[in-house]
This record gives structure tokens, C-alpha cells and sequence, in this order.
């Protein structure tokens, strides 16, 4: 067993990467772990060929290091991944990452709740022990498949593990549900040429990526109140797009903004051209065939579940977390409850690019830690105060930022009342053009 006061970071993902920038910037001592053998996260390993983030680049970089210049407006896999790796290496951030290391588990030292430390297991079989542990490992890989009565014959794939049209056996093709892979992989399915199905077992709200040139996202901004953004949302769904009715679809059957929409500009099109057919849930697999609950049945070879996935931690006990729909709770979406040294950072889906939230949300991850190093009540027990833990997942971006100045007007009150001096000890952030 090893070990100093620092702290260990979980995944070199997106999250992972502005971890270690904030980290290195406040002086905070810090190891981050990686299971692949390279930086990226879900965009290294997790997302097919053709993806294009459905986030405009400038709403998706991070603030202090812009994508370049001739990206478009919606970058590909391939470009978004060496853009991560440019901001690794252009701050340095490799360093202190110990990439294909996996992490078999994590536990509180002392069977205290963390607030004597964390003990982190490798799979080489070493023993770390750390002040505390950030979880950034992403909720985009323990994959969900629905269970169906009988059996199927055919190819069955998770979207997850679909990365181009050699993945696909055979020319009827059942794509089971509607999330943002699933109507990707579905219009590319039908563009070949393929007999493609779609299967959706409730209605969505189908958003285009641009309103007059201008990404959707944009459109939540912190002068327009939400119920405002639904208005004009609504308004020009109905004008360009009408009701999901004339497309064979089912109604959405909550508001908007409720679940997170769909980001799509292609698949209402396909759908109008033949290339992608809609159905509903499905009822049951028979061999090579797949019944719906509307009575028909279709010839299927190639399945693919995108159906999402579980918020799964499997080197942390699950007992330790308290749990709501499959999801732990946390107080301002990062601390759990009743433990000390355990942070969850990245377990939310905004409605929106991720970056400016990533810089915003680690240097107020930063100041939590250096403040709890000082205080020796957890800090969960006061942010409670403020924020009672939610397992809410889904949020605006512009909610996001009111939440992250709370949490900073909280976390000033705390010091202040502990009689706690935070040192600036941030380094000078570099300009880059």
C-alpha cells in the first residue's frame, strides 16, 4: 500500500481533462486513472464513426482553449477526440494520467464514510490510498437492453457498440429506440439502401439542430425565461415540422424539455422518403421475426438496442450511495450523502455543450476540496442546507450556471462562518488564440 494526501480522478475523459487543468491550477495533488490506453473518454471508444456532436463547437469547447478555427459548426468524432488530445498536451495534462489502468474498486479507509480517506484498488494489484476520490468515468457505457418475451436468431448489437454499416448483418434492420444514436445509426441504416425500422415505445419531441442557421441550443439563453424557450420552441416545431402524427409517430406524451429531446435533423426526412419506417414498442422476438403491440411483424436480421444506458459504478459498493430511478443522489449534482472525500463529477446531461460547464463546475470542484481540507464537518452536511440531493440528471444550461453561483455564494458563506481562508493559489491561465 502507497500513498500521500492527494486525490484521485477517475477517468480522462472531457470531465477527467478539465479536472486535471483545475486541479494543476490550484495546486491540488492529483492521479488520474484511465482504462484505455489513450485520452477521450466515450469519444475515443464509445460513439460510432460518423457522429458530429449535436452541440455547436463554440457552446462545446472549453472557454480557455477554443477549437480551431476551420472546424464547422457541428465537429466530428474524429475532430473532437484531437482536439482533446491538443488540450492535454498543450497543458501538460498527460503527466498525470497512468492510462490502461483499471480500477477494481474504492472503499472509505477505516469504514469511516471517507472521512478518514479513500482506498483505491488497481487491477495490477497495487493499493492506493488517497484523501479523497473524484468519480468521472461517464454514465455512457453499462449498456441497457430491454427484456422481450421469446427469443431472437438474428445479429443484436448495443448502439454503443455499433461503429459503421459493417457492424450490421443482413438488409431488414430494427433500430429500438429513439435517443440521439438511435435516429443516427437509423437514417445512416436507411441511406444504404436497407429496409430500415424504427421502434419507438412512447412520443418525443424531434428538434432540429438549427432555427434560421442558428443552433437550437442557442436558443437557451439566461435573459429567456424556460417557459419562453418552450413557446418559441413549440411554435417553430409546429410550423416547420407540424404534429408527429403526420410522420406515423406517436404524440409526445410530456412537455418539452421534460426528457431530453431529440437533436435531429434527418430523421423526420427519412421517414417522409421511405428510407426509415416507423413502428411502435415492441411485443415479443419469434426467431428471425419481431412482433410490435400494434399486431404486426416484420422479417428482421440485424437488431440494434439503443436504449441507453445505467448509472453504474461498479468499483464503489452501491450500498454506500443513496439511490432514486436508478441514479445516487448528490447534493448540487456532485456530493452524496452522509460521506466525506467522494465526488461525482459529469453525472448530468445538459441541454447544451459541455465545456463552458466542465471550467466552470472544476474550479468550483477545487475550492469544495481545499475548503474541506480545512473544516472537519463534510461538507455534504452543510451544501444540504442550501440544495437538498437530487437525482436529477437533466438540465439547461443556463439552470446549470445559477446553480454553480449558489454553490459558490454557499460554499463563501461556509468559510467564512468556519472562519476559513481559501489561498488563491490558481496560476495564471495562458491566452490561447
Amino acid at each position: 500500500m502507497t500513498g500521500v494526501k492527494t486525490y484521485c480522478v477517475i477517468g480522462a475523459g472531457f470531465s477527467g481533462l478539465g479536472i486535471a487543468k483545475a486541479f494543476q491550477e490550484y495546486g491540488i495533488s492529483f492521479d488520474v486513472y484511465e482504462k484505455n490506453s489513450d485520452i477521450g473518454g466515450n469519444w475515443l471508444n464509445g460513439v460510432y464513426d460518423s457522429t458530429h456532436i449535436i452541440s455547436p463547437k463554440k457552446g462545446t469547447e472549453f472557454p480557455d482553449y477554443p477549437m480551431p478555427e476551420h472546424y464547422p459548426t457541428f465537429p466530428t468524432r474524429k475532430q473532437v477526440l484531437d482536439y482533446l488530445r491538443s488540450y492535454a498536451d498543450c497543458f501538460g495534462l498527460r503527466e498525470f494520467i497512468r492510462f490502461s489502468t483499471e480500477i477494481t474498486q474504492i472503499k472509505p479507509k477505516n469504514h469511516n464514510n471517507g472521512r478518514d480517506g479513500w482506498l483505491v484498488y488497481l487491477g495490477n494489484g497495487e493499493i492506493k490510498e488517497y484523501t479523497g476520490v473524484i468519480i468521472a468515468n461517464g454514465h455512457h457505457w453499462d449498456k441497457k437492453i430491454p427484456y422481450y418475451p421469446g427469443t431472437f436468431s438474428g445479429k443484436t448489437l448495443h448502439s454503443k457498440d455499433y461503429k459503421n454499416q459493417s457492424d450490421i448483418q443482413g438488409q431488414r434492420v430494427l433500430v429500438v429506440g429513439a435517443g440521439n444514436s438511435g435516429c443516427d445509426i437509423a437514417v445512416e441504416t436507411g441511406n444504404t439502401g436497407k429496409t430500415c425500422f424504427i421502434s419507438m415505445r412512447r412520443g418525443y419531441h424531434f428538434l432540429p439542430k438549427t432555427f434560421f442557421g442558428f443552433p437550437v441550443t442557442e436558443f437557451d439563453r439566461a435573459w429567456m425565461p424556460v417557459f419562453a424557450q418552450k413557446k418559441i420552441l413549440k411554435l417553430l416545431l409546429k410550423v416547420t415540422h407540424g404534429s408527429n402524427a403526420r410522420y406515423g409517430l406517436p404524440e409526445p406524451d410530456h412537455d418539452l424539455f421534460d426528457h431530453h429531446p431529440i437533436l435531429n435533423s434527418q430523421l423526420l426526412y427519412s421517414i417522409q422518403h421511405g428510407r426509415v419506417r416507423p413502428k411502435p414498442d415492441v411485443l415479443e422476438l419469434g426467431g428471425n421475426t419481431v412482433k410490435f403491440v400494434d399486431g404486426t411483424v416484420e422479417e428482421i436480421d440485424t437488431v440494434v438496442w439503443a436504449t441507453g444506458f445505467n448509472a453504474s459504478f461498479p468499483f464503489l459498493d452501491s450500498k454506500l450511495l443513496d439511490w432514486e430511478n436508478g441514479v445516487p443522489l448528490r447534493v448540487g449534482s456532485v456530493l452524496p450523502p452522509n460521506l466525506a472525500g467522494l465526488y461525482f463529477f459529469g453525472l448530468v446531461q445538459p441541454r447544451g455543450g459541455a465545456g463552458p460547464l466542465i471550467r466552470e463546475g472544476t474550479q468550483l470542484l477545487a475550492e469544495m476540496i481545499l475548503t474541506q481540507e480545512k473544516i472537519k464537518t463534510p461538507l455534504v452536511d452543510l451544501l444540504i442546507k442550501f440544495k437538498p440531493a437530487s437525482s436529477r440528471m437533466f438540465f439547461g444550461v443556463q439552470e446549470v450556471y445559477r446553480d454553480l453561483a449558489l454553490a459558490k455564494l454557499a460554499l463563501r458563506w461556509i468559510r467564512l462562518s468556519h472562519r476559513v481562508r481559501l489561498e488563491k493559489k490558481r496560476l495564471p491561465e495562458l491566452n490561447i488564440g
